[in-house]
Order: C-alpha cells, then sequence, then structure tokens
C-alpha cells in the first residue's frame, strides 16, 4: 500500500513537473544517446543500419511528445523536431540525413537550453 501510494505521487509529481526530472527522457537519454557507442552515435557517424536508424528514430518521436524539463517549448519542438526529420531520413536509407543528425544531435546545445540544473 506504501509503496502504491509512493509511485502514485512520484507520477503525480513527474507528470506536473514539480521537480522530477520526466522518466521517459531520461530513459531515452540512457538508452539512445549515452555514450561513445550509444544508437545515437552509431546511426549518426553511418555504422548503424536501417533498422538501428528506426529504432533511434521511435526514441527521438518519444522525446518530441513530452514537454520541455526546462526551457522554452518553442525551441523544444524545434530541435526535437529537426533530429527526428533527419533521423527519418536515415531509416528512410538517405545518407544525407547523416550531417543533418550530427548537427541537430547537438548535446551541449540542448541540454544547455532544456536539461534541469
Amino acid at each position: 500500500m506504501k509503496k502504491a501510494t509512493l509511485l502514485a505521487i512520484a507520477s503525480l509529481l513527474t507528470s506536473t513537473g514539480l521537480g522530477l526530472a520526466n522518466p521517459a527522457i531520461e530513459s531515452v537519454m540512457k538508452e539512445a544517446f549515452k555514450g561513445d557507442t550509444s544508437l545515437y552515435k552509431k546511426v549518426a557517424t553511418g555504422k548503424g543500419t536501417e533498422a538501428d536508424a528506426k529504432r533511434l528514430a521511435g526514441y527521438v518521436k518519444t522525446l518530441t511528445t513530452n514537454e520541455p524539463p526546462k526551457g522554452e517549448k518553442a525551441s523544444w519542438d524545434k530541435k526535437t523536431g529537426e533530429l527526428l526529420a533527419a533521423v527519418e531520413m536515415l531509416a528512410k536509407g538517405n545518407k544525407q540525413g547523416m550531417m543533418a543528425a550530427q548537427k541537430a544531435g547537438n548535446c551541449r546545445s540542448c541540454h544547455t537550453a532544456h536539461k534541469p540544473d
């Protein structure tokens, strides 16, 4: 009972933006973007397959459906939208998306604007 209550409170705090980070964003960052061997790095450098790009597109699409944890929503929508468009190009076999994915996937740009302190 206590565990269920704590989970409900954590869910409420997360969904209302009252201090807890969004678990969907954290999960995407950890599973698709973290580290030099990440799915993003593999796809953005041309070492990934179209299937990898499709999987990455799914992760990025999750980002586009979230509210930014910090900063302007318009900026969040632009950054995640550009990244999604680039990754979707790669998922369709269009290698021109590689440069776009590298530019749109600039960690510092997005984290400076949207990652909570």
